[in-house]
């Protein structure tokens, strides 16, 4: 096999087929679980087809519209509908992550690392494809930062908008833009944030207003400090496990590198705040989720795009990781 077959689009799709293959549809060969949230999802693409709704619509889930109304056009069963979705835009966001690494003038080798390691990453083969609509948010997320990024005001406000229907981890984007605008000293980029924020509220509120959310009249508010979730996140061995392993590569690559070369990292700071405030962002979204969510994984992947283009500069740097 040629030396440079691993750098060619092929073979990153094959590998990436492969992952996501493995848990399709919720594949119990590995790994056996409930539907868990993916129930809500199913029952939101029959909704929204007007069909029988086998599970309860009930907010939060029923507000994440993004996969689910691009599913409810597809001609297979929801799941199935679901995940084809889920791959879909997943592609997209391997797309715009390659995008973002060649705008940083990373070299080939550097950015072919880059796409492998989301794509050969635990949260990729894990959450997927199982019936969660966390590719809608973080194909978003991906979008958004290009936008700021490629300094497309347009595309970065749709971004947002589209990721408010998506999942409540989009308003990750409004402080990377304000950090960008910081970094460059542009103030039309605090005025997109704003703009953002604004879309943002509005977006959420006409869901929260108009999508029915199984609870009658009563409006449900989420991410919410509770004491029982409290102690459910901190007794599951799952919500360990899995957030050390989306943890992955990435982070450990910004902590090794954090380590030891801290001082000379720190110097360029200013540079790589954006980069800096959305790892950092999708770090405390994890954190703040022991105490008011079901805590795993998810919140760490669905901002892979920071922690992979930041430990790559440093890579670039400082040359490639190595033990003594």
């Amino acid at each position: 096999m040629p030396s440079n077959f691993w750098r060619s689009p092929a073979a990153l799709l094959i590998c990436f087929f492969l992952v996501v293959a493995v848990r399709f549809n919720r594949n119990d060969l590995l790994v056996k679980r409930s539907l868990g949230d993916a129930a809500f999802y199913i029952g939101n693409v029959q909704f929204l087809r007007g069909e029988h709704v086998a599970f309860y619509l009930q907010a939060p889930f029923n507000e994440r519209l993004l996969v689910t109304i691009a599913a409810s056009q597809l001609p297979f069963d929801p799941m199935t509908s679901i995940n084809i979705i889920n791959v879909i835009f997943l592609l997209a966001a391997i797309w715009l992550l390659y995008k973002l690494l060649e705008h940083f003038k990373l070299d080939n080798k550097l950015i072919w690392t880059g796409l492998y390691l989301f794509v050969i990453s635990f949260p990729t083969f894990y959450y997927s494809t199982i019936g969660y609509v966390d590719s809608g948010v973080l194909l978003m997320i991906f979008a958004g930062t290009y936008a700021i990024y490629k300094e497309n005001h347009l595309l970065f406000l749709l971004a947002v908008v589209l990721g408010t229907i998506a999942k409540e981890g989009i308003v990750l984007l409004i402080p990377v833009a304000v950090a960008y605008g910081f970094t460059k000293k542009d103030n039309r980029w605090y005025y997109s944030a704003i703009a953002g924020l604004l879309l943002y509220l509005v977006a959420w509120g006409l869901v929260k207003k108009y999508i029915p959310n199984g609870h009658g009249s009563t409006p449900v508010l989420f991410w919410q400090p509770i004491t029982w979730r409290i102690v459910d996140n901190f007794t599951r061995s799952h919500a360990y496990l899995s957030s050390i392993l989306s943890f992955g590569i990435p982070g450990a690559l910004c902590c090794y590198y954090l380590l030891k070369f801290g001082n000379a990292v720190k110097s360029a700071w200013k540079d790589e705040l954006p980069l800096w405030v959305g790892t950092i962002g999708g770090y405390l979204l994890w954190f703040y989720t022991l105490f008011s969510a079901h805590t795993d994984g998810r919140f760490f992947w669905v901002a892979y795009c920071f922690p992979i283009i930041l430990s790559l500069l440093w890579w670039r740097r400082f040359g490639k990781p190595y033990y003594r």
